[in-house]
Order: C-alpha cells, then sequence, then structure tokens
C-alpha cells in the first residue's frame, strides 16, 4: 500500500488521528473518500470537479453510513481507520484510477506521468477502469481509462496485454472458461477496423462487442485488481510514447498543464493529428497559453468537421476548456 501523501488520510489508516467527518475542514482527504465511496457506488457525491468536492456534507456522511451498513461496521457517519480500511480492501463496483484507489488498492505512488494519466482518464471518462461506449463515436466498443477502441485497433491491445499478463483470467472473463471463445475475441479485434465496418459496426455476430455477454464482460475485467495494474501500466506506456513524441515537435510546451493538454490531443485524435494540429496553428511569439487556445480551437474545429455538431463537439470542447484552465494542473515545468 504505497502512501497518498494526504497525511490526514496516510495516519487514519495507520489508526494514528481522528475519524474524518462533518467536522473535518481537510478539502483533500474528503475528497480521497468520496472517490472511494464513488467506487463503491455511492450516489450523489461529487466527482473530481463537481460541486462539493471535499465537502463532508450531508451526502457524503449518507454516503459513509450506507457503506458502513453494507459492511456491518458501526453506522456512525464518520470515517474511521476501520472504515477507510474496509473501503480499500473490499472490491469496488466501479473503481477509479484516482489518488485515493491508486495509491492504497493498487499501491500505485501517485507523482509525475501517473498522476497526469489519472487526472486525464478522470476528466474524459471518470476516471472509470469499467468505463464503456458502445459506438457512439463510431469506433465499435472502447474500453477502460483511456478508452481503448476497437476500430482503431487499440482494444485489441489492451485484451492482448490482459492475456500475456493472466492467461487463466482472460479466458475465464472473456471466454466464460472456453479458450476458443477468448482466443476468438483477440483474432476478431485483430482484424482490419478492429472486426467492424466503417460505422464501427460488428463485421461477426458472434462478437458483437457493444452487446451482451461481451459488455458484461469488460465490465468485469474492469472491476479486477490484476487486470486494473495491466490498464495502468499500458496507459502509463501509452501517455509516455506520446510524451515523447510531443516534445520533439513542441519543445515549448513545458509545463504540467501543457503537456497534460496535449497527451490528451493525442488520446483524442492520435498522435499524429496531435502534431498536426500544433503545425497548423504554432506561430513564432506564441506563448504557452495562447498556444494552447489555438489547439483547443482548431481540434474543436476538426471534430465538428467529422462529426457536426452535437455531443462529441461539446465534450470536446470542454474537455479542452478544462484541461486549459484547472487548477488541478500545475503551470510549473513537469518533470515525467
Amino acid at each position: 500500500m504505497a502512501i497518498t501523501g494526504i497525511s490526514r488520510i496516510d495516519l487514519l489508516l495507520g489508526g494514528q488521528t481522528e475519524s474524518i467527518g462533518p467536522n473535518v475542514s481537510d478539502q483533500d482527504a474528503v475528497g480521497v473518500l468520496q472517490d472511494l465511496l464513488i467506487g463503491h457506488d455511492m450516489k450523489g457525491l461529487p466527482g473530481l470537479l463537481g460541486k462539493g468536492r471535499g465537502l463532508f456534507g450531508n451526502n457524503t456522511a449518507g454516503a459513509v453510513r450506507e457503506f458502513q451498513k453494507a459492511q456491518k461496521l458501526p453506522e456512525t457517519g464518520v470515517v474511521d481507520s476501520a472504515t477507510l480500511r474496509r473501503m480499500v480492501e473490499v472490491p469496488s463496483v466501479k473503481p477509479i484510477a484516482c489518488l485515493g484507489y491508486l495509491a492504497l488498492s493498487l499501491d500505485i505512488l501517485f507523482k509525475g506521468m501517473i498522476r497526469v494519466m489519472s487526472l486525464t482518464s478522470q476528466f474524459e471518462g471518470a476516471g472509470l477502469f469499467t468505463a464503456i461506449n458502445r459506438n457512439t463515436d463510431r469506433a465499435g466498443l472502447s474500453f477502460g481509462l483511456i478508452q481503448w477502441a476497437q476500430k482503431p485497433g487499440r482494444l485489441n491491445e489492451i485484451l492482448r496485454a490482459f492475456q500475456a499478463a493472466q492467461p487463466a483470467l482472460f479466458v475465464q472473463i472473456f471466454g466464460g472458461g472456453d479458450a476458443a471463445l477468448a482466443q476468438g475475441l483477440i483474432n476478431h479485434t485483430a482484424k482490419p477496423r478492429g472486426g467492424t465496418n466503417e460505422q464501427g459496426q460488428t463485421i461477426d455476430s458472434r462478437y458483437d462487442l457493444t452487446s451482451e455477454p461481451w459488455v458484461s464482460r469488460f465490465i468485469q475485467a474492469g472491476r479486477n485488481r490484476e487486470l486494473q495494474r495491466v490498464q495502468v501500466n499500458m496507459a502509463l506506456a501509452a501517455f509516455k510514447k506520446s510524451f515523447d513524441r510531443v516534445r520533439s515537435f513542441a519543445p515549448q510546451i513545458r509545463t504540467e498543464r501543457g503537456i497534460a493538454f496535449m497527451l490528451d490531443v493525442a488520446n483524442q485524435h492520435g498522435d499524429g493529428g496531435a502534431q498536426s494540429i500544433f503545425t497548423k496553428v504554432n506561430k513564432p511569439g506564441l506563448s504557452e497559453a495562447a498556444l494552447l487556445a489555438a489547439i483547443q480551437q482548431e481540434s474543436v474545429a476538426r471534430v465538428r468537421s467529422q462529426f457536426g455538431e452535437g455531443a462529441e463537439v461539446q465534450s470536446t470542447q470542454n474537455r479542452r476548456e478544462t484541461f486549459r484552465t484547472t487548477s488541478l494542473f500545475m503551470d510549473q515545468p513537469f518533470d515525467a
């Protein structure tokens, strides 16, 4: 179990400080608890950018009591050491790749590229290991932390990583114990366009991944901690690869904010797309802030030209704006 760096949380795990409840004003500590509770499917709690984030109000106290009741703990509505340990140890229904979960449940230190990857995944898909997109972007099934998509072949990458890391578990989850079916999934997603047509629809009815039982199988994989570690490692490798490329064509982007912004652009448009956008808008003398604003405008324009006005355009606009303005990223040189 890694430390979170939030002393109130780290001390509470060791029973070395008082319980956390409505009288505690440590927003970082309360935010960790809210994330862990959301992972246990407690409703009405704010996410990373939500209203009431870090405030231990009635909804948070109610969620704590609900969790304590489910775990047969004293229903106090405040988080003591025993409650926090149970929140960390009990498997989550909707696990989030957030600070608390990565450090305490997966034993991953939250710093450098891990921090950027975590925040980026939370902005994009709430940071859910179980995140699913059923072809709304015409890319087939997209899954997991960084939305490994079927059509561009990336879903095959994460499936192969699952299979290599945990072969027996892979057969159990994705084949229901049938090794041939599980291998068939690998073979299908290795086909051109990930086994889909131009609209992202399957070319083989046996592997319609946007329908059952496949959606449930992917969600089951997202809930497994061994496969969550595979997701983190694969996401980290993808981010580092994109980071190296961004450094090569945009050396003037140096801050954590700027790097995170460009990595998110690359995650959506591909590394080549991110470079193309940068090249089009880059002009001598532009500050990093002005450059990011220009990249945002061009990114949104390209999504609009592909999908027309609608949810994809608004989602892209919101993502770019969040990365440019949130206080969660630092405007200091990034140390990977």
